[in-house]
This record gives C-alpha cells, sequence and structure tokens, in this order.
C-alpha cells in the first residue's frame, strides 16, 4: 500500500487520537447506549441515542441538537463489530439516505493507551470532508474528556 492508498482521495478522511484508557474502554464507549450519547457529537451539541443494536447488520440513529432548535438526525448500519480491535459502520442524513459514507475505526492499544484511527470515506468532496473533520475532532475531544471522568461531556 502507497501512502496516497493510505490517506485515500480528497473525499477520506483520517483522524489519529490516542486516548489514556485500553482499547475495550474505548471501543465499548461507541456500541453501549448511555457511554455514547454521553460524548457523541461536536462540542456544545447534545445528542440522543434513539437506536442502538450493537450487532453486525444492527442499526443505530442519533439526533444532534443544535443551537436555536435545530435537530440533524444521523443513522447507519454496522458492517464489522470487531471488539476491541475494528468497528465500522455506515454514517449518514436519515433526510437524505443517498449520501452514506463509510467509518471505520481502528483501536490499538500499548501499555494501557489506546491509538483510534477514524477513516470516513465516501464523503464526496473536499469540503464536506473538512466540515466532517472538524465534527470528529470536536466529539473526539469529549470522547477524551468521558473516557477521563466517566461523565457526561
Amino acid at each position: 500500500m502507497s501512502a496516497a492508498d493510505d490517506i485515500g482521495d480528497e473525499t477520506t478522511l483520517v483522524i489519529t487520537r490516542t486516548f489514556d484508557a485500553p482499547a475495550s474502554r474505548v471501543f465499548d464507549a461507541w456500541l453501549t447506549r448511555d457511554q455514547w450519547q454521553s460524548w457523541i457529537g461536536p462540542e456544545g451539541v447534545d445528542c440522543d441515542v434513539t437506536e442502538l443494536d450493537p450487532r453486525v447488520g444492527g442499526r443505530y440513529r442519533l439526533v444532534m441538537h443544535l443551537d436555536g432548535g435545530t435537530t440533524i438526525a444521523v443513522m447507519g448500519v454496522f458492517e464489522v463489530i470487531d471488539r476491541p480491535n475494528i468497528l465500522r459502520f455506515t454514517w449518514g442524513a436519515e433526510a437524505d439516505r443517498t449520501r452514506q459514507s463509510t467509518v471505520e475505526l481502528t483501536l490499538t492499544e500499548r501499555n494501557g493507551r489506546t491509538e483510534l484511527v477514524l477513516r470516513q470515506e465516501r464523503l464526496g468532496s473536499a469540503a464536506n470532508r473538512e466540515a466532517h473533520r472538524g465534527g470528529w475532532d470536536s466529539a473526539l475531544n469529549k470522547l477524551d474528556r468521558f473516557l477521563r471522568t466517566g461523565e457526561r461531556a
């Protein structure tokens, strides 16, 4: 695989973060309703996880509550669940089911710390990729706080 293959095209987002927690704890924060709801979504945005069926072929749905009363519903299907190493699921706005991307998380634990690589493909444009980068960077900040404190971030 070349460096270009690793990064992907302009519609692929790759973010790497390290958390001071074991891989199983980081992984479970994505698949346990109370935990996921505690941190998912950009900073300043509360989310309700209205559906979560954490099995291959299972669905999830979350509703982001933005300022001014606007809501955005996101939904998808779990494609791979290999605890605590890999999680892959589709991701897209409920209002436009023709635009689905794929998110893959790869977790690697070293000395009690976990490196998470988030790769989101098929985002449609560089602008959409960068918008998602901002959202995921912000959500991963919340995940880090949640993992450190155990409280809603």
